[in-house]
């Protein structure tokens, strides 16, 4: 019996050490879906409110809520002497190349989804003469991917099972405050500390002969960064903004642990190591303009600039590729706002459509996403109801893939 193991085990063992110094050896190129990619874009610098989401997530020169200071504080100047809001989305996204995914152990001929929902916005805000200050959590990143349960049996018998499991997010929580520099103008800072985690977990059982092998690693983020922006009404149709993000280090505290177990040849390998890792993010420049063409139609664009070509990674001592461009993000949106009464009382009802253009940061391939947007509320005396949604596909990549997002938000102003 022993002597029949030799060769499975040292076969085994092989495969296991080959594994050992990454995650996977596969995942050389996955372009879209990096292992630490958000989930549908990497474009994910700020978290998006309903009412910006259905407008082509334009935050830069609108007024509408706390969740604006993610991207632009100088808003907060122009908003009600206290504002409380809370964001609630679902998300959807098809994956195609992925971790173990298409890229050389598992295969599917089609495109893979996954849906997630969430509490993904909470903030208040408050105006004090020509102060105003806004602390704010949001959930910014997730980087969950569809799970993997796969099994080969023969003749009723079960010879190989292999499962894998993906999740993780990103959080944000930040303090910001903004100056009105004369009635019509505006500065604001933000000060965030970043958090959350990622897990992956893969585990390849060769049922009939008894032998296991499990990679597991984990990875603790923290970072912290400033963001701000500049905000002028130059006339009562005209506004002009411009915002920052700088660039920072999510540090990451990582550990990983790989076992081989053959029981029936009291075989147990385990290696187990830790690594300080760090992903340097990049700086992120916007300029916004909206115009009303009147008291009720307007209309508003955002250009947001990433310098993605100085995105690095460095994970357990090894600096992995990432062959990045900058890119240009382009969201433009219109908003109606429609009067209405009923039973005595004025409501107001806002109609919002837009358009998204988001390319990818990877050269190859070249990718880029075509987002549609809608959205509607009602506003009613203190409170405001908004839901939005973002529909679009992705060109490029040659797979075809396609994001979904659903929003809806409830504010209350003094």
């Amino acid at each position: 019996m022993k002597k029949n193991l030799i060769f499975p085990i040292f076969s085994l063992l092989i495969l296991f050490l080959l594994i050992a110094p990454s995650a996977s050896w596969c995942q050389l190129v996955l372009g879209q879906y990096e292992d630490e990619a958000p989930f549908r874009t990497w474009n994910s610098f700020f978290a998006v409110a309903a009412p910006a989401l259905g407008r082509g997530e334009t935050t830069f020169s609108c007024v509408s809520n706390p969740s604006a200071a993610l991207s632009n504080p100088a808003l907060l100047a122009f908003l009600p002497k206290i504002t409380f809001t809370l964001n609630g989305s679902y998300h959807s996204a098809s994956f195609f190349k992925y971790s173990l995914v298409n890229t050389g152990v598992a295969s599917s001929n089609q495109n893979i989804w996954l849906n997630y929902y969430c509490l993904d916005f909470g903030g208040i805000s408050l105006h004090f003469g020509d102060w105003a200050f806004g602390l704010n959590m949001a959930l910014v990143e997730v980087y969950d991917r569809p799970p993997v349960d796969y099994q080969y049996s023969y003749q009723g018998r079960l010879y190989y099972h292999l499962n894998f499991d993906q999740s993780g997010n990103l959080k944000n929580i930040q303090f910001c405050l903004a100056r009105k520099l004369f009635p019509h103008a505006s500065l604001g800072l933000g000060f965030n500390y970043i958090f959350g985690n990622l897990k992956r977990e893969t585990i390849e059982e060769w049922v009939a002969e008894g032998y296991t092998l499990t990679d597991k690693k984990s990875q603790e983020f923290q970072g912290i960064l400033v963001n701000g922006g500049f905000f002028i009404e130059f006339t009562e149709r005209l506004s002009l903004a411009a915002i920052f993000r700088t660039p920072y280090i999510k540090k990451s505290q990582s550990k990983s642990f790989l076992q081989l177990l053959a029981p029936a040849g009291n075989t147990d390998i385990r290696i187990e190591a830790t690594s300080d890792d760090e992903y340097k993010l990049p700086l992120v420049i916007g300029l916004g303009v909206s115009y009303k063409i009147n008291p009720e139609l307007g209309l508003a664009s955002d250009l947001t600039y990433a310098n993605w070509s100085r995105y690095s990674v460095k994970y357990f001592g090894e600096n992995k590729e990432r062959n990045f461009k900058s890119i240009i993000k382009i969201g433009t949106g219109a908003e109606y706002l429609l009067g209405n009464k009923l039973f005595k009382q004025n409501f107001t009802i806002p109609l919002r459509v837009g358009v998204i253009h988001d390319p990818q940061p990877m050269k190859d391939p070249n990718s880029s996403y075509l987002y549609f947007t809608a959205g509607i509320g009602i506003h009613w005396n203190k409170f405001k109801l908004d839901g939005g949604m973002l529909i679009g596909s992705e060109k490029g990549s040659g797979n075809s893939l396609s994001g979904k997002k659903f929003a809806l938000s409830l504010s209350f102003e003094l």
